[in-house]
């Protein structure tokens, strides 16, 4: 029991260390006021940072050109976009699923298709006997 509770405080140490690691000092845009946070992300022209595990988003031009030039270089870049049309039939499953796509438009089914191809699938199969 006791090597238990001293690997769980152990691995709780471990998580706080690397999470303040982290941690830096934001500094406004005028200089006048500074913070301590960790970054989360980068959408567009919104920051989220987290501030003693708040999450806060607010507009890049609110902090400092060394804060913005930091986000520029350690933010990671979006995934690409998927391009093109689904090629389905080159997958054992899409050749399959391509002709028996329905989508619920209101009160009324109708047929659909896809305009790429999914990562993944999610089928559903019930039988009544």
């Amino acid at each position: 029991m006791k090597t238990h509770c001293r690997s769980l405080a152990l691995a709780g140490l471990a998580l706080a260390l690397s999470a303040s690691a982290d941690a830096r000092t934001w500094t406004s845009s005028d200089g006048s006021k500074t913070f301590e946070g960790t970054f989360i992300s980068e959408r567009g022209e919104k920051v989220t940072v987290d501030v003693n595990g708040r999450r806060l988003t607010f507009t890049k031009d609110k902090l400092s050109e060394a804060d913005q030039t930091w986000i520029a270089e350690n933010s990671k870049p979006e995934p690409p976009e998927a391009t093109g049309e689904a090629d389905l039939s080159s997958q054992a499953i899409g050749k399959e699923v391509e002709k028996k796509l329905a989508k619920l438009d209101g009160k009324r089914v109708k047929s659909y298709k896809l305009t790429k191809a999914p990562e993944y699938y999610i089928l559903y199969f019930s039988a009544s006997w």
